[in-house]
């Protein structure tokens, strides 16, 4: 007698019903037949074509793409020079007393325990890579900004350290700054590569020397930038053909504007910004990060061509495409905290009544070695030939040379 209706064996039969299988027969059938299905078609079946299409192009795009070369020759060398007089003393003999009681023994040494290993303390670190970036004004022939990174791959960061223009370098000529460098070594990036390298302690792998058009493409190629001027730009200069009129305030910036904004630094009433040089600094920082967070999204990934074209056109630089590719692969897959913005750390000297950018040796190192550093040696200042102002004197230098205040030019007699 059955209590409960169907003893239920046909669930253990693992046989499905007829009507069940017909029933989801018919219903798939009209699914695909439906008039929704049908408007749906074509556009899934662009929408497919194209994801296979970016999946095919960012496998020869990463083909393509390559690793840019490293200088592996470690910290800089110094020639530490010393004074006359303390090169000529002789090293004093130190006779042993012999009233004086026996030192005692030494203990043993312990026998040594196993420790886990230590971090590698000279070498190439891996993934790691330095560049220069130069912003060049070819009507003035002077580096308007100088910026210095590290792009560490492996732990997915990118630093930027601006120099202030200013910036005091033991130079052989008057100005002594590092602005400078660049005209005076005849528009050479690899001579500037070599002075810089005085500065940080090692030479960078990469340089870029960027005129304003650069800046103008690439701002145009994203369709512009959002950005939020900190104060009035008004600036007229017709020897430069440089007209600069932004009001302060939240804008979209094209390229033209933007490249204004950037080299904005005194008003037509002779006034700018309160801290002079760094005040731009700051805004070519907030002003990087803001076209940092817009160029990293993924409707910008048609434009990488573009970019790196714009790039190729209008840079001086000892990468290839390939290595463009590879920093502009690595630039879209960063988050953007970990674009990080620094400064040198300095102070305000006067030398013969030029204003000078004095480097704070021991702040300047800690930010050398935790953001730009690409060995496992740590830099220090024996590395370094950086002048210190000496009042009345002149300047000196980590080396130890002494630089006369006669071979600074006077600005007290321009």
């Amino acid at each position: 007698m059955k209590l409960f209706g169907d003893t239920g064996k046909h669930l253990h039969s693992g046989k499905p019903k007829k009507e069940n299988t017909e029933r989801k027969r018919i219903d798939l059938k009209a699914f695909f037949h439906a008039p929704v299905w049908r408007k749906l078609r074509i556009p899934l079946i662009v929408v497919g074509g194209v994801i296979v299409f970016l999946l095919v192009a960012l496998l020869i795009y990463t083909i393509w793409e390559k690793q840019p070369d490293t200088v592996d020759e470690g910290p800089k060398s110094q020639v530490t020079e010393l004074p006359a007089e303390t090169a000529a003393q002789p090293t004093p003999l130190i006779l042993a007393d012999p009233m004086a009681s026996a030192p005692p023994a030494p203990e043993p040494t312990p026998a040594p325990t196993s420790a886990p290993s230590e971090a590698p303390t000279s070498g190439r670190k891996e993934n790691c890579y330095t560049f220069v970036i130069l912003g060049y004004d070819k009507l003035t022939f002077s580096t308007d900004s100088i910026i210095v990174g590290r792009l560490d791959a492996g732990a997915g960061t990118l630093d930027f350290v601006s120099i202030p223009r200013d910036t005091l370098v033991n130079v052989s000529w008057g100005v002594k700054k590092l602005y400078t460098v660049l005209a005076s070594e005849r528009n050479d990036p690899e001579r500037f590569l070599e002075h810089l390298g005085n500065l940080v302690g090692f030479t960078c792998d990469c340089y870029a020397v960027v005129n304003t058009k650069a800046v103008e493409k690439l701002v145009d190629c994203i369709g512009g930038v959002y950005y939020n001027v900190p104060r009035d730009m008004d600036y007229d200069d017709p020897t430069q053909d440089l007209y600069i009129h932004i009001p302060k305030g939240e804008q979209r910036l094209n390229g033209d504007e933007a490249a204004k904004v950037l080299r904005y630094m005194l008003g037509n009433n002779g006034r700018g910004y309160p801290n002079g040089d760094l005040g731009r600094i700051e805004t070519q920082q907030d002003f990087m990060m803001s076209f940092a967070r817009q160029f990293l999204t993924f409707q910008n990934i048609p434009n990488l061509d573009n970019a790196i074209e714009i790039f190729r056109e209008n840079v001086t630089t000892n990468m290839d495409s390939g290595n463009l590719a590879y920093f502009a692969r690595e630039f879209l897959t960063m988050q953007p905290e970990n674009i990080r913005f620094h400064t040198l750390p300095g102070s305000a000297v006067l030398i013969r009544g030029g204003s000078y950018w004095q480097v704070r040796l021991e702040e300047w190192l800690e930010i050398v070695n935790e953001n730009l550093n690409p060995y496992y040696q740590v830099i220090t200042a024996d590395n370094l030939n950086i002048l210190q102002a000496a009042a009345g004197t002149g300047a000196v230098s980590t080396t130890g040379e002494e630089v006369p205040e006669t071979s600074f030019l006077d600005f007290n007699h321009i």
